[in-house]
C-alpha cells in the first residue's frame, strides 16, 4: 500500500517538473521573443502580443473552457486527467519569470525552447496525462468523426503560427513552425528512447 502510495507521490512528482519544463520554455524563450508556436499558450501570447492580457491568465481561461466541453463530450477519466494539468500549468505560468535567456538570437532561443516544450510534452504523454488546452478538441473530433488527433491538432497549430503573421511579424510565423517541427522531432525522439528502455525492461 505504501509503496503504491509513493509511486503515485512520484508520478505526481514528474507531472509537476514536466508542466514547469513547459512553463520554463515559454517564459524564457517564446515570450521574450514573441513567438506563438501553436495550442493554447500560442494562443496566449498572441493575446499578450495584441491585448497585453497576461499569458497565464490566458492560458487558465482557455483551459477552463476546455474542461467544459470535456466534461460534456468525453469521459469523466479523461477530465479528471486534464484537470490537473489545466490548473496547474497556468499557475506555473504566473510563478515563473519571464527573462531572455538568449538576448541577441532568436533562433537559437527558439530552438532550446522547443526542444524543452517537447521533453516536457513527451513526459507528460508518458504518464498519460496533458496540460489541456487544444489537446482537447481533437479528441472530441476524433471521438465523433474518427479524425486523427494529430491531424486536428496540426491544423490548430498551423492557425495559430499563422497568428504570428498579423501580430508578431513574418519571421515569428517562419520560427513557430520550425518550434512546432522540432517539437515534434523531440517528443517522436523521447517516445522512441521510452520503448527501447521498456523493452530492455522486458528482455530482462
Amino acid at each position: 500500500m505504501q509503496n503504491k502510495r509513493h509511486k503515485i507521490y512520484l508520478k505526481i512528482l514528474i507531472m509537476v517538473l514536466a508542466l514547469e519544463l513547459i512553463a520554463f520554455s515559454l517564459n524564457m524563450f517564446f515570450e521574450p521573443n514573441k513567438v506563438a508556436a501553436g495550442g493554447a499558450t500560442g494562443i496566449a501570447i498572441l493575446l499578450y502580443e495584441g491585448w497585453s492580457i497576461p499569458t497565464s491568465l490566458s492560458v487558465f481561461i482557455i483551459n477552463i473552457i476546455m474542461l467544459i466541453f470535456s466534461y460534456f463530450h468525453l469521459d469523466k477519466i479523461t477530465t479528471i486527467k486534464l484537470t490537473f494539468g489545466s490548473f496547474l500549468l497556468p499557475i506555473l505560468l504566473f510563478i515563473t519569470p519571464v527573462y531572455n535567456l538568449v538576448p541577441g538570437n532568436k533562433v537559437l532561443a527558439i530552438i532550446i525552447g522547443s526542444i524543452t516544450f517537447g521533453i516536457g510534452l513527451a513526459v507528460l504523454y508518458t504518464l498519460d496525462m496533458s496540460s489541456g488546452g487544444t489537446t482537447v478538441p481533437p479528441m472530441i473530433i476524433h471521438k465523433n468523426f474518427g479524425i486523427d488527433k494529430y491531424i486536428s491538432l496540426f491544423i490548430i497549430d498551423g492557425i495559430v503560427c499563422l497568428g504570428n503573421i498579423a501580430l508578431t511579424g513574418l519571421l515569428s510565423f517562419f520560427l513557430a513552425v520550425m518550434s512546432v517541427a522540432i517539437s515534434s522531432l523531440a517528443i517522436k525522439l523521447c517516445t522512441v528512447i521510452e520503448n527501447r528502455i521498456v523493452t530492455q525492461k522486458e528482455v530482462q
